[in-house]
């Protein structure tokens, strides 16, 4: 009897695992790249935003290399993250944004090293007028990954479905200029 009750308890571990596996939809494979003023941009965070009505879409991004040239990877509920986007309509974002320096004592005022009200006043000095961090600042033009709609930053992109042989792949160009004009489009 105890042998039956362990072999029924090891199957129903076994359906269980087995049962648990990702059930994430497939995507379609995205790389591209990205120009700023007819250079590469490297280090740029590109976002693609699911349009309103696009059912079943996640949010996907990327970060550019030196050549500027990109991934755009998918992660999903479950914490998978796989390369490529859903089939669907999205807006495209580029941000760069300069590199957030933290102070050496982490905000913590040291008062062995000077007058503890100087080092405040500094702290309050680099924020904001209304209180706030305004946080790193941008690199390039704040249009680009604006959530307002844009007259010369034509960003709206539509990937296809993954095909049944995996195939598919579609490349994303992104071209900006410092004006705030920009395209982006997918191949």
């Amino acid at each position: 009897m105890h042998k039956k009750l362990v072999a029924l308890l090891c199957v129903g571990v076994m359906i269980t695992i087995a049962g648990c596996g990702a059930s994430n939809p497939p995507t379609t494979p995205v790389t591209g790249t990205v120009t700023y003023d007819g250079e590469p941009l490297e280090g740029a965070t590109i976002t693609m935003t699911p349009e309103a009505g696009s059912t079943g879409s996640r949010s996907a991004s990327g970060i550019s290399d030196a050549s500027g040239n990109f991934t755009i990877t998918t992660v999903f509920p479950d914490g998978q993250s796989v390369d490529g986007a859903l089939g669907g309509s999205y807006t495209v974002r580029v941000s760069k944004l300069e590199a957030d320096e933290q102070p050496a004592n982490d905000g913590m005022v040291d008062e062995a090293e000077g007058d503890p009200s100087a080092a405040y006043m500094d702290m309050v000095n680099m924020m904001s007028e209304d209180g706030e961090d305004p946080g790193p600042e941008s690199l390039i033009n704040e249009v680009f990954s604006s959530y307002e709609k844009q007259d010369n930053w034509k960003n709206q992109v539509s990937v296809a479905e993954p095909t049944a042989d995996g195939g598919g792949a579609s490349t994303l160009t992104i071209t900006l200029d410092d004006n705030g004009s920009g395209e982006a489009k997918i191949q």
